[in-house]
């Protein structure tokens, strides 16, 4: 199913350290857009904590400033929802583009060395990740809180849904949140490069809201106000995701260049 999705989301044939997909979208419609994020799961050093993390960030923004970097963004993660195998800090790092990443780790290759140092004083990474990733529902208008709440399910897609028929129930359940005045933004992430193996689910499937406030409304909503009825209505057994996990996600750098898709 994995396979079969992702050939759907590309629309494309693409053989690339070993992401291999075929066309399967149908002609006259045009395939989301795909934007590169980058994932890091990592821990403190010994002696180092936030405040260190934070002298490397600001140090490392001002390097990306002097580089011209204008199409990166990222924020970081701390666990707030979490269970016994999760990270103490998460960074996810999004671009424009793929030919903008492309452009962009070759340059931090080549001259983000001193950057890179306040990074590794502060903080040991034991995963990076790679996912394509295509927006399903669109937040707030305006740029993201500096501080604000993201939330992560691995999903698993039945085995006789067909990408079309997905697609259009997910689009009707984001028209629905809509309808509630639910202001959150929704993403599709699907592991591209890193991971180290098999995973039994297709897709992270990613929630913001702006803050807790935000967050309980939705869930109050859901739990209580005929949302778990209306989703089931709309999405039937097409998925089947398991327990979220919840961030506090913060802003450490903003994308300024006018990103690509829709």
């Amino acid at each position: 199913m994995k396979n079969k999705i992702l050939a759907a989301l590309t629309a494309a044939l693409l053989t690339f350290c070993g992401w291999t997909t075929a066309l399967a979208q149908e002609e006259d419609a045009k395939p989301p857009y795909v934007t590169p994020v980058d994932t890091f799961t990592c821990s403190y050093n010994d002696g180092q904590g936030p405040e260190d993390l934070d002298k490397a960030i600001a140090n490392w923004n001002a390097y990306m400033d002097e580089q011209g970097a204008t199409d990166y963004g990222a924020i970081t993660l701390t666990p707030y929802y979490y269970g016994a195998d999760t990270f103490e800090l998460g960074w996810l790092g999004f671009w424009t583009n793929q030919e903008a990443m492309g452009a962009g780790i070759d340059n931090y290759l080549a001259t983000g060395g001193k950057s890179a140092e306040g990074f590794n004083k502060a903080l040991t990474c034991d995963s990076h990740e790679h996912w394509a990733t295509i927006n399903v529902k669109q937040p707030k208008e305006g740029p993201p809180p500096d501080n604000f709440v993201l939330m992560f399910s691995n999903c698993t897609i039945a085995e006789e849904a067909e990408w079309s028929e997905l697609k259009g129930a997910i689009d009707k359940a984001a028209a629905y949140m809509t309808e509630q005045n639910f202001g959150n933004g929704a993403w599709m992430m699907w592991q591209v490069f890193g991971g180290g193996g098999e995973t039994d689910w297709d897709f992270k499937w990613v929630t913001s809201y702006d803050n807790y406030t935000d967050f309980g409304k939705a869930y109050q909503h859901n739990a209580n106000g005929g949302g778990r009825q209306a989703m089931r209505e709309i999405m039937g057994d097409m998925l089947d995701c398991d327990a979220s996990r919840v961030y506090n996600a913060k802003t450490v750098r903003r994308i300024t260049a006018t990103e690509g898709g829709e």
